[in-house]
């Protein structure tokens, strides 16, 4: 029938349209406005991609379709990307943006005119993903649009005067933005008016559906007896293909076992060949013998490569002959070579020294270029003071010291290495080349240290301009406050600053309020509140343009509002509570952004004050979610309830539940970070008490300097020599003039201190006052106090003194010093612990050490006499009670010290003989 016959023809143009296009095999009409992404066996990424997408624009000459959502959630696109970067990066693909580095999906068809529905690879690089799909939206206009995945039903002529008469109401409906003009009320006059015509377009699209059913039914049914025609003559070619491989194998074996037995024969022959090819002088005549036998012996057998194994060994006779010829001639010149490299060794022994020396007086020279360079710097660093030309002045000249120097320095590296080079690489060379190694090693330390001090002058330099520079900006500043200061009076009237407003804002016309809080806030608005007044002008400019623009969408918004007259209560309150869930989470993420840093500066009180609320907010949050939960219940059971609302929800309960599944995992994430800032908090109160005891060690140092007491000393005068109770410690703690105790800090810090014994003990006061610094940037020991007194050595970064007295304030200098010993060996005397212009030499610290490598912790120093007291875990900080000492029962180096998790004391390995390190400084 026509009827039929029109339904074949569209089955054919299915076939041929693309799946998301849109185009059939006529006109083009574009591609679909709208897909819906569902499915995905990966859970992660399904949540991340399954939802609506709308066209958004072109990439590569196909559409580009973007996800909808809310403002702030992950972005995802679906794009096309050509071969410009190979075709491995060619195709479909799901990414947050355009040709970015993370993607989520990908599909291979680039001969796709829009993202195909099916066959999608997730991950990107993963196998096809066969319940990920990709469906266009579906029109309700007949004459319209139409599903991109099916061609137009072509019906017959009595139905389409129905269809006819169904096209423009529905257009005139559909063309509304459904937010926009919603329908009138139930029960109207228009509403039943619209009713009829809906009633009968769906039943037309039910029975149009109906048809593609049955198309599609009938191509399955071609397909699969398309694919067992295919099987079955697939089976007939597999069966003749192995009947020919059978014969050709039978024909291989035989062959196969002819070669076998002529190559054992050869290989017989060709065993004792390859022995003759190594023969030496003294076995060469016997295996020459043994060859012919075995010749003769595999003659027969050998067959059709007789001729070549006989050829094979005529020649391997040969060359062994010359060989051996080769090898006593080889030894009698290796004997002449002998004796001639005794007497070259001999000669570079002797030059090699020499050298060696020339090379010791070159770096002695070079040491003395780099110490007057140091020198130069050193004057350099003194003049902190000087005006800011003067400092250039004095850095541009040391700066030419510097360079100075490292001409020299460098010639005298040049002559280092034409010494290196003329000793060329004999034996005697490779005998001092660790001498010349840390010879070169001090040359390269002093180019290091130049640089170092040509940084250090150009630092200063800069610093010199950049001031002068800020000089000169303040002047520009003083010179447009009097181009506004017209009576010259030193401060702007109010007349003046409309004038101000005026000139440099276009025309500006300053509000009365802003004028009035303006100068309210500033008046006098003198040069120094210019800049301040300056901008406060500029804000009520934009303040101003704010108001004009708010008024504008507040009038926009109200002509939008009066034109929404259906509102659905139940979603409305679901979004409401939302919002309220974001807002809350937000509030507790932030609340727990600050605590997940390592250096967050929070005390541990504000950590477990902002967890508990932290908390709070949580449950709130998951209170809202119910509420949610429960609305989105409801919404769904009234559009199931009313024919007229199916389907309503559709728009906006699948984002909202989006947003809860995303609101309920930032709420469980928040929930995680709360519970580990707790125990981070234990951990800092700990590290808080341990800081405080440090100050309080300080500021007890410094009470003995100025009362000239010795620790003993102090102890019996504050309690008569016994035991110190908690309220005389903290009472004594609490009198100490640069310690800064706050309400109930003096008993936690008495009870830190003391521990489990309730008291004091006169060893526990000693140990607590012993104060420890770590050399953070290279100084000197002094004798004396004054920075002049002769020097007792430097100390390098990184190493540890012992206070002994200090810090003492050196007026002639301005700087605070110490008076220390050195751990490393004992050297005593006095140090800055920072310069006039605040550098730091020493710091705090430096008797805490941290384990890298888990290790035993004993009672003695001894490791094999000790016994153990337990294992110190990676990651421990042990406190330092007495420094280095060396266990000669196996040649290790050890500490005593207290382990800051359990107070567990005694005796820690540094780093074992074999070089294996356990604890390093922290």
């Amino acid at each position: 029938s026509a009827a039929s016959a029109a339904a074949a023809a569209a089955l054919s143009a299915a076939a041929n349209t693309s799946p998301l296009s849109g185009s059939t095999g006529a006109a083009s009409p574009g591609p679909v406005q709208t897909l819906t992404v569902t499915g995905c066996n990966n859970p992660t990424v399904s949540n991340i991609i399954s939802g609506t997408y709308s066209l958004g624009g072109n990439n590569h000459d196909r559409p580009v379709y973007k996800k909808d959502g809310a403002q702030g959630t992950v972005s995802v696109l679906i794009y096309f990307w050509d071969e410009r970067d190979g075709p491995s990066f060619s195709g479909w693909w799901f990414g947050p943006k355009v040709g970015g580095d993370q993607v989520w999906a990908y599909n291979g068809d680039k001969s796709a005119q829009a993202p195909p529905s099916d066959n999608w690879q997730v991950p990107w690089d993963g196998p096809a993903d066969p319940s990920l799909r990709l469906i266009p939206a579906m029109s309700m206009n007949a004459g319209a649009q139409r599903p991109s995945s099916l061609p137009p039903l072509q019906h017959s002529i009595h139905q389409q005067p129905m269809q006819s008469s169904l096209q423009q109401p529905m257009q005139q409906q559909l063309q509304r933005p459904p937010m926009m003009n919603p329908p009138p009320p139930l029960g109207s006059s228009s509403m039943q008016h619209i009713q009829q015509p809906l009633a009968a377009t769906a039943r037309f699209e039910e029975e149009r559906r109906a048809a593609e059913e049955r198309r599609r039914q009938e191509m399955l049914e071609k397909l699969r007896a398309d694919n067992e025609r295919q099987r079955l003559e697939a089976e007939r070619k597999r069966a003749e293909e192995e009947e020919r491989k059978k014969e050709e194998e039978r024909v291989r074996k035989e062959a196969d076992a002819k070669r076998r037995g002529e190559q054992q024969a050869a290989l017989a022959v060709r065993k004792v060949i390859q022995r003759v090819r190594v023969a030496t002088p003294e076995t060469y005549d016997n295996l020459r013998a043994e060859l012919e036998e075995a010749q003769s012996a595999n003659l027969e057998a050998l067959g059709s490569q007789a001729e070549k194994v006989s050829q094979e060994a005529e020649q391997t006779l040969q060359q062994a002959q010359r060989r051996i010829d080769e090898i006593n001639q080889k030894r009698e010149e290796e004997e002449r070579r002998r004796v001639e490299d005794e007497r070259r060794a001999k000669e570079d022994e002797e030059k090699v020294q020499r050298l060696l020396k020339e090379v010791t007086e070159e770096v002695q020279l070079a040491e003395g270029v780099v110490k007057e360079a140091q020198e130069a710097a050193t004057a350099l660093e003194n003049d902190g003071g000087l005006e800011p030309e003067a400092m250039l002045k004095a850095a541009d000249e040391t700066g030419k010291v510097i360079e100075a120097a490292k001409a020299k320095l460098e010639k005298h590296i040049q002559t280092l290495d034409e010494k290196w080079n003329e000793m060329g690489s004999s034996e005697s060379a490779r005998k001092v080349r660790r001498e010349m190694d840390e010879l070169n090693g001090n040359m390269l330390s002093g180019r290091r240290t130049l640089e170092r001090l040509s940084s250090t002058a150009a630092s200063a330099r800069h610093g010199a301009s950049r001031k002068a520079v800020a000089l000169r900006k303040q002047h520009a500043r003083k010179e447009f406050f009097s181009k506004h200061d017209h009576d010259n009076d030193g401060k702007l009237s109010e007349e003046e600053v409309i004038l101000f407003a005026k000139a440099e804002f276009d025309g500006f016309e300053m509000p009365a309020d802003a004028l009035a809080n303006i100068l309210r806030l500033l008046e006098p608005v003198t040069v120094e509140k210019f800049h301040a007044m300056h901008m406060k002008v500029g804000i009520a400019q934009s303040e101003a343009k704010a108001r004009i623009r708010r008024a504008e969408e507040t009038a926009r918004q109200k002509r939008l509002d009066e034109e929404r007259r259906v509102v659905q209560t139940i979603l409305d309150e679901a979004d409401a509570s939302m919002r309220s869930a974001e807002d809350i989470i937000g509030r507790a993420e932030d609340l727990g952004r600050p605590l997940t840093q390592d250096d967050t500066k929070l005390s541990a009180e504000a950590i477990t004050t902002a967890a508990k609320e932290g908390d709070s907010l949580a449950k709130q949050a998951q209170s809202e979610l119910v509420v949610v939960q429960e609305k989105l219940k409801g919404a769904e059971e009234a559009c199931t309830l009313s024919e007229d609302l199916r389907g309503f929800d559709r728009q906006d309960a699948p984002l909202l539940r989006e947003r809860h599944d995303n609101v309920k995992a930032r709420v469980d994430k928040v929930v995680s970070i709360l519970r580990k800032s707790r125990e981070k908090a234990v951990r800092k109160a700990y590290a808080e008490m341990d800081q405080k005891r440090l100050e309080c060690a300080t500021a007890i140092r410094t009470q003995l300097s100025s009362q000239g007491k010795s620790g003993e000393e102090l102890f019996a005068s504050i309690g008569d020599g016994a035991p110190l109770t908690t309220e005389m410690f903290a009472g004594f703690l609490k009198g100490l003039p640069n310690l800064d105790l706050h309400d109930g800090q003096a008993i936690k810090l008495v009870e830190h201190i003391a521990g489990e014994a309730g008291s004091i003990s006169k060893e526990q006061f000693l140990e607590l006052i012993r104060l420890y610094y770590k050399c953070v940037k290279a100084t000197v020991l002094n004798e004396d106090i004054t920075i002049k007194s002769k020097q007792v050595r430097r100390l390098d970064i990184g190493e540890v003194v012992e206070v002994f007295e200090g810090p003492t304030f050196e007026e002639a200098a301005g700087v605070k010093r110490i008076r220390c010993q050195a751990v490393q060996d004992e050297a005593m005397g006095w140090a800055t612990i920072a310069g006039n212009q605040g550098t730091p030499f020493l710091e705090p610290g430096g008797n805490f050490c941290s384990v890298v490598k888990e290790t035993l912790l004993t009672d003695g120093l001894s490791v094999t006499d000790s016994k153990t007291i337990r294992r110190l875990a990676k990651g421990e900080v042990i406190e330092v009670l007495e420094f280095q000492k060396k266990d000669a029962s196996v040649d290790v180096k050890r500490i005593k010290g207290k382990a800051k998790l359990d107070g567990a004391t005694g005796w820690v390995t540094v780093a074992s003989n074999q070089g294996t390190i356990f604890i390093e400084p922290c």
